[in-house]
């Protein structure tokens, strides 16, 4: 093959349909790739490239930007992340309240003692970006420190307030982490040790990020039935810190909240109209996944999930998380609960099975099945969460200033199916495919942008 001469495209695209993201109607062009650099678009007829695909009946669009990808451990299994690629995506944003770094050096410590491959090779968020440039990457990263870091590093998983000085040494760790790069601060409000933090521990951190430029993204503290307080913290947030705001999988959870989803449009609208910069991003499922022992009470999670399972040794606390879990089960309502990974092998046969089923398995309560099958592991085993309705999901993805965010990592690795939700592979596909052509929720080109 003759090498190209310097003014040969690398790749050329004819006779697509070109989306171009901003909203605007498609029209029928080429497209030129030289190098990483799209040089060209309109009739590139008279072009020669190295490469000529023809992409009639087909749309052209640029990468998408999964706002919440999850994919900091994947990419250091598999860099290809197949399940994001192919879903279109080639931008995330990840770091949801936790980012890789920083971490201690007793984290590090602790990680290589556990398992003496792990490739805990960093200790900032720095190094673990230089190990991510490294080991290579098909899509690009856009990395958040997450709020809960420093406090693990400062003050550990305990529910008491930070005094000043540590307050000090929290914002000392996120200076630095974004001077290596961070784009801004991030929180996750109902996870250990996040949840003890208060909005003023939050907004001090959130100034540091802003003086060098970055935005806060947010897992409020509640997205149920005290979602109107957990969205005035996030403002609260915004305006003292004077920072961009943005609620990651903005949802209205359980049953009994159904239908209020049009209200909390309007509450975030109100801030916008008000001069706040606050924007959200949504995942188009009506289920939501985490960890199961999210169920159970704060209090008992304080120390993390060792320290759980020694209250569960305890006749009194058990009891009383007991009363928790009841209250859980019962507000989540039938076939509400669907444990998606056992890790524990004498427990695989509960895998993919609603609470309920689960419950009948074991010839018992689905409060006592939960005990369980927390008491069987030594971290806790996930969970999917049928939690929101379809009408709430479409009223969100409908406003212009609503996002796409998976919530999930490219799943890669042996078991690849194992307890994933559908958001790691179709979550893209689906709002560029169901809601537009299916649902008649709005054009591709809408979609799209």
């Amino acid at each position: 093959m003759p090498s190209p001469s310097p003014s040969q495209l690398d790749v050329k695209i004819i006779n697509g349909r070109i989306i171009d993201g901003t909203g605007a109607p498609f029209f029928r062009g080429d497209l030129g790739i030289k190098g990483d650099t799209i040089a060209a678009i309109g009739n590139l007829e008279q072009q020669s490239a190295a490469i000529t695909i023809d992409a009639r009946d087909q749309v052209i669009a640029p990468g998408f930007i999964d706002l919440l990808g999850q994919s900091q451990n994947s990419v250091l299994i598999d860099p290809r992340l197949e399940g994001k690629v192919r879903q279109g995506v080639t931008t995330e944003v990840t770091g949801e309240g936790h980012s890789p770094g920083p971490i201690s050096e007793k984290a590090v410590a602790d990680r290589l003692r556990a398992d003496p491959t792990d490739v805990a090779r960093w200790k900032t968020l720095g190094e673990y970006m230089k190990v991510v440039e490294t080991g290579g990457s098909a899509i690009n990263f856009a990395f958040f420190v997450g709020a809960s870091n420093p406090r693990s590093m400062v003050i550990g998983s305990v529910d008491r307030q930070a005094t000043e000085i540590e307050l000090q040494q929290m914002e000392q760790i996120v200076d630095q982490a974004m001077r290596e790069g961070a784009i801004g601060l991030s929180t996750s409000l109902i996870y250990i040790p996040a949840v003890f933090s208060s909005t003023e521990e939050i907004v001090r951190l959130a100034k540091v990020a802003e003086r060098h430029g970055g935005v806060y993204f947010t897992h409020i503290r509640d997205e149920g039935d005290h979602i109107d307080s957990a969205l005035e913290e996030a403002f609260r947030i915004g305006r003292e810190a004077t920072i961009p705001v943005n609620i990651w999988h903005l949802k209205v959870g359980k049953k009994q909240n159904w239908g209020r989803m049009p209200a909390v449009i309007s509450q975030i609208q109100a801030a916008r109209d008000s001069g706040l910069d606050v924007a959200a991003n949504v995942y188009p499922y009506i289920a939501s996944s985490t960890s199961l022992s999210v169920l159970a009470p704060n209090w008992a999670l304080e120390g993390g999930y060792g320290a759980f399972l020694q209250r569960l040794q305890r006749p009194e606390e058990r009891a009383r998380i007991e009363v928790d879990l009841q209250k859980q089960v019962d507000s989540r309502g039938e076939r509400g609960i669907f444990v998606s990974r056992v890790s524990a092998p004498e427990l695989e046969i509960y895998e993919k099975k609603f609470l309920e089923e689960i419950a009948s398995m074991m010839g018992t309560t689905p409060v006592e099945a939960l005990l369980r099958l927390f008491s069987g592991h030594t971290a806790s085993p996930g969970a999917i969460y049928f939690s929101m309705s379809e009408a709430d999901v479409q009223y969100a993805l409908r406003q212009p200033w609503i996002s796409v965010g998976a919530d999930s990592g490219a799943v890669v690795g042996e078991g690849k199916n194992a307890g994933a939700h559908p958001r790691a592979y179709g979550t893209f596909p689906r709002v560029a495919g169901h809601y537009v052509r299916n649902e008649k929720l709005f054009s591709l080109e809408e979609a799209i942008r």
